[in-house]
């Protein structure tokens, strides 16, 4: 991948209105993971004008979208505003947005449905992704077929009901990008894997952790949760296939920094296609 001309994208608002910003200062610390608790990113926007910054202080625009790339543009965040911040260093105003992806949905989503005898869990699936207003259905394969042998009741939490969906069919669920995500321990998404070696922008060698294998690169958006990710590096053993459980991209427009660091285990898995 080449890493000039590399272009970003931040779009903030509410369902009504919004702004994008494509030319400011904007750094970005975000993480993702395969659990199901929200992911968190940090987004700094320099010295944005003072309409602009009110609506980010006052709690008007409370969504937030971030896409970057190299020739083309891709969705890397999005999510919800939590918290905005105002900083100053020397003649530079720099709004600090804390942000996480479907917060709202995760604490305040709740549900009650009663499903009869013989209803599947992916037909519970579906009707628990009803009750989450800001998070759009996307990859959910439970890894049993098989349908309830009685009727259930889920009432409370929506975040419970699909933990115990997940937990039954040897699953994670997350929300990722404002999707629903749900995946056996043995399953990937379907999309192709990336291939992450020198020619593709590696830093360095991989190294092993408790959690998995650890690979930095130059800043991939097509890198996602579930995925499967083709490593290929000077360290042979390391070589293969793996499915990341945890990616961060971290970024600075007027700096060097641009990277991914993903954390990806080893096995044999197999790809799903999106039910979505």
């Amino acid at each position: 991948m080449k890493q000039f001309g590399r272009r970003y994208q931040l779009a903030l608002g509410n369902p009504n209105d919004g702004v994008l910003i494509d030319a400011l200062r904007v750094s970005f610390d975000i993480t993702k993971t395969i659990d199901a608790k929200p992911n968190p990113a940090q987004i700094c926007i320099w010295n944005l004008n003072r309409t602009h910054l009110n609506q980010l202080l006052s709690g008007r625009f409370k969504r937030i979208a971030l896409s970057v790339g190299y020739a083309e543009l891709r969705l890397l965040y999005t999510g919800d505003i939590l918290k905005a911040t105002l900083q100053r260093d020397g003649l530079d105003s720099i709004l600090v947005l804390e942000c996480a992806d479907g917060d709202t949905d995760y604490r305040h989503a709740r549900v009650s449905l009663t499903l009869k005898a013989g209803a599947s869990d992916q037909q519970a699936l579906q009707q628990l992704a009803q009750s989450l207003d800001q998070t759009q259905l996307g990859t959910v394969a439970p890894g049993r077929p098989n349908s309830l042998p009685r009727g259930r009741i889920f009432c409370g939490n929506t975040r419970d009901a699909l933990s115990q969906l997940a937990q039954a069919n040897h699953a994670d669920w997350s929300i990722q990008d404002g999707e629903l995500l749900m995946l056996p321990a043995q399953q990937v998404l379907a999309d192709e894997a990336v291939l992450i070696s020198q020619d593709t922008g590696m830093i360095g060698a991989p190294e092993a952790s408790e959690d998995g294998l650890i690979v930095t690169t130059l800043l991939n958006p097509a890198i996602r949760i579930g995925s499967l990710v083709r490593v290929h590096s000077v360290t042979e053993s390391f070589n293969g296939d793996y499915k990341i459980v945890s990616v961060s991209h971290c970024g600075d427009t007027y700096g060097d920094e641009w990277l991914t660091t993903i954390t990806a285990v080893g096995g044999a898995f197999t790809p799903i296609k999106d039910q979505s």
